[in-house]
């Protein structure tokens, strides 16, 4: 099999998605190849291969799903003109090491429990540990095989103004502010992203914001306040998973346990996963990670720091206000912590 990689250094010659490790194999041993990569790796390669992602734009066949066009490393390297990030002056950017380093043998490994044999793991793990891959091209490079990647400007963050005069009490005022000053101040992080002046990473940003808005705005508008212990918003699996607009990262387990669970903590703001007892014997959990619509709940509170059970107040009286006035259009004004909705009668 050819030695050919993926931009982000997944390897193309015997990536199970890609055209070169089928190519001997019988329709019956490419029906066994699939279903043994669904138990490892719990997705199975499409029937249709990747035409890899050195193919340009234009000469993908219409109707391929794979190379996605929409995917940000390759866009990136294609704008710097390299062959793949081993190239680039600033590997290895933040986005490169998250997608080399998601699928390795010790995280399946851990996943099933038990060891994963040899065959396995250079069939259907090691294809995509990319980052390793570039290590080793890079490692075989000379200073002007490197190309400088441009620097890209500061992303645009809109915040509105928090509104003066206040129909409401001192107090209720101070909550609603702290709410907003907190929302702002989740919009201008990097949200645990690196290398935000790389085109990758910015676009990643980008897309990445609308997710944690989205995320804090269903709590505040479906979830209910409650006072087991202490203050908290509760909300359902159905309503959560019915309301994530276009935000459909949402629904993957991984990226809300491992990034939302874990970067919003950092402003104050703490989140728990709770399993029910009348669970799916499946699991709350599909075999790819993506959360069912029954077995679980989330509770989001709020330290003190952040406004405690004053700012969960105001952010449910904001979300309502916000649905009653715009209907379908509230979440852009939340994404905007626009809360001049909130001096109308």
């Amino acid at each position: 099999m050819p030695d050919v990689y993926s931009k982000c250094g997944m390897n193309c010659g015997t990536c199970p998605w890609g055209p070169y490790a089928r190519e001997k194999m019988t329709d019956d041993e490419f029906v066994e190849f699939r279903k043994r990569a669904k138990k490892i790796l719990g997705y199975q390669p499409m029937q249709k291969p990747c035409v890899t992602c050195e193919t340009p734009d234009e000469e993908i066949p219409r109707g391929s799903k794979l190379p996605p066009r929409s995917c940000l490393v390759r866009q990136c390297a294609n704008k710097i003109g390299v062959e793949n990030c081993a190239y680039c002056s600033r590997f290895p950017c933040g986005h490169v090491k998250d997608l080399g380093t998601s699928w390795t043998r010790e995280k399946f490994e851990e996943k099933h429990g038990a060891p994963i044999s040899k065959e396995d793991y250079l069939a259907f793990i090691e294809p995509f540990e990319g980052l390793k891959h570039l290590e080793e091209i890079r490692a075989s490079l000379s200073p002007d095989n490197i190309v400088e990647a441009p620097t890209v400007p500061p992303l645009k963050t809109k915040i509105v103004d928090f509104p003066r005069d206040l129909p409401f009490s001192e107090d209720e005022t101070e909550a609603f502010k702290t709410l907003h000053q907190l929302l702002a101040t989740v919009k201008r992080s990097p949200l645990a992203l690196s290398d935000t002046d790389t085109y990758a990473q910015q676009n990643r940003l980008k897309n990445r914001r609308p997710v944690f808005f989205r995320f804090l705005y269903n709590f505040g508008l479906f979830g209910e306040l409650r006072d087991e212990g202490c203050a908290h918003l509760v909300i359902d699996s159905r309503s959560y998973l019915a309301n994530r607009g276009s935000e459909k990262t949402l629904a993957n387990w991984r990226f809300v346990k491992e990034t939302i669970f874990r970067v919003l903590p950092e402003f104050g703001v703490h989140c728990e996963f709770v399993q029910l007892e009348n669970a799916p014997r499946k699991g709350v959990t599909t075999g790819t990670g993506y959360l069912r619509d029954k077995g679980w709940i989330m509770k989001l509170t709020f330290d003190e720091s952040a406004g405690g059970v004053a700012a969960l107040k105001a952010l449910k009286n904001y979300t309502a206000k916000l649905n009653e006035t715009y209907g379908k259009k509230a979440f852009r004004y939340f994404s905007d912590i626009d809360m001049r909705v909130l001096k109308e009668d």
